[in-house]
């Protein structure tokens, strides 16, 4: 690397929204010099303090959704899949469905708010009913007044693939990545100066911002400028499963119930179930793991607390509530091995990505709020357009995507 060089985009963060920035702006614009600044995967978690959500093989992705903006994006995102895996050789995205289920009266307003946004994204949503449900999926038990949307653009894609393949993709087209955790990033003389933990000062023109929960805690934006983030833990539990049982649920789609009792009375949030995958130590796992909803596990508000989550596997608490509904959801799944682990959700105020222009140079897309896998490919798409413009260029409202601070910044 030439410690000289002014780069025209730096985008600091490598992870999903980051590494997708990085290959856009080198789609969006062939003449500008683009680097990507991010830590690799850690080989061994009990020594490493920067961590990414993407350390997975398994995330939902998925146009049925209540907003009909996050349906847009996320439908943009997978039409743009079959490009990436042919750009790159890397296979990131399975197309099994996506099975939400709703199961009980008070949830019909969501099942209706499913359809009119799926509808008004340029989908067609396939309703089923009680019956169907049993009949086309019959290792899944739910109760006899259930409803479900079946969205057969979804699925399921490996988050630690489509970040290698966004970044073999930039990397093809001319962008500079460096895999190091940037310390600090301060503007000087007309241009932006980033420094490493590894002792390396690289200079560029603009800098995007994508460090997702870890922004908070590392000197990268202004002085002033203190994003209103909440970090909150996420549990998930992994059943392995042996070839007969990967074979009897080889058509199974991914499986988002509505419902978390043993009863299904009294639910009011969700889990999700992703069929099973292959991880890379050669076993098959099926997924599952606490959606966004009332019951929620904790906040976590300093890096070290963040760095001894990653480190461990989660709660137990969590990961109990999880056995029993998986129990309750698919009572003949026979497994060999149990496992559980932690992860991270960056929430924002709004509950979108910030997707901001922070100062004339310096732009930030932060906060996935649980559900950005789906979407990461069209919320780096817009980053990259906001970066080079120096201002939102995209064709929806910019106003649900500012940065909301915790202490109001002075211009």
């Amino acid at each position: 690397m030439d410690s000289h060089k002014i780069y025209d985009v730096c985008v600091v963060g490598a992870g999903m929204i980051g590494s997708s920035a990085a290959w856009h702006l080198t789609r969006l614009s062939s003449h500008i010099n683009v680097i990507l600044i991010g830590p690799a995967e850690p080989q061994d978690r009990s020594t490493t303090t920067i961590f990414a959500s993407h350390y997975d093989e398994g995330r939902i992705t998925r146009v049925s959704d209540t907003d009909p903006v996050l349906s847009l994006l996320a439908k943009r995102s997978i039409e743009r899949y079959p490009l990436i895996e042919s750009l790159t050789g890397i296979k990131f995205f399975e197309k099994t469905g996506v099975l939400s289920v709703i199961s009980n009266e008070k949830q019909k307003k969501q099942l209706h708010q499913f359809l009119t946004a799926m509808e008004r994204a340029g989908t067609t949503p396939c309703l089923l009913k009680s019956k169907q449900i049993e009949e086309d999926f019959p290792y899944l038990s739910f109760p006899v007044d259930s409803s479900a949307i079946l969205d057969n653009m979804g699925g399921h894609i490996s988050p630690r693939k489509l970040v290698s393949a966004h970044q073999m993709a930039a990397s093809l087209a001319g962008c500079q990545i460096i895999h190091d955790v940037v310390s600090k990033v301060v503007s000087f003389d007309g241009y932006i100066t980033i420094e490493t933990e590894q002792k390396r000062s690289i200079s560029a023109k603009k800098v995007l911002i994508a460090t997702g929960g870890f922004t908070p805690f590392r000197h990268l934006l202004p002085y002033g400028f203190k994003l209103d983030l909440k970090m909150k833990t996420s549990t998930i539990l992994k059943f392995e499963l042996n070839d007969k049982e990967v074979e009897r649920l080889s058509s199974m789609p991914v499986v988002i119930p509505y419902v978390f009792s043993a009863s299904h009375q009294t639910a009011k949030h969700r889990s999700y179930i992703l069929p099973p995958i292959k991880y890379p130590n050669g076993k098959w796992y099926l997924k599952l793991g606490l959606g966004n909803g009332p019951v929620q596990e904790f906040t976590l508000d300093n890096e070290d607390d963040i760095t001894r989550w990653y480190q461990g596997t989660g709660s137990a608490f969590i990961a109990h509530q999880l056995y029993d509904a998986m129990l309750n959801i698919m009572p003949g799944l026979k497994y060999e091995n149990l496992e559980s682990d932690s992860c991270m959700t960056t929430h924002t105020k709004s509950g979108k990505c910030c997707i901001d222009m922070v100062t004339r140079n310096l732009g930030i897309a932060v906060g996935g709020n649980g559900h950005a896998a789906k979407m990461s490919d069209e919320l780096g798409h817009i980053a990259a357009r906001m970066i080079l413009k120096g201002t939102w260029d995209y064709d929806v409202q910019g106003q649900q995507f500012q940065a909301a601070y915790k202490i109001q910044a002075k211009m």
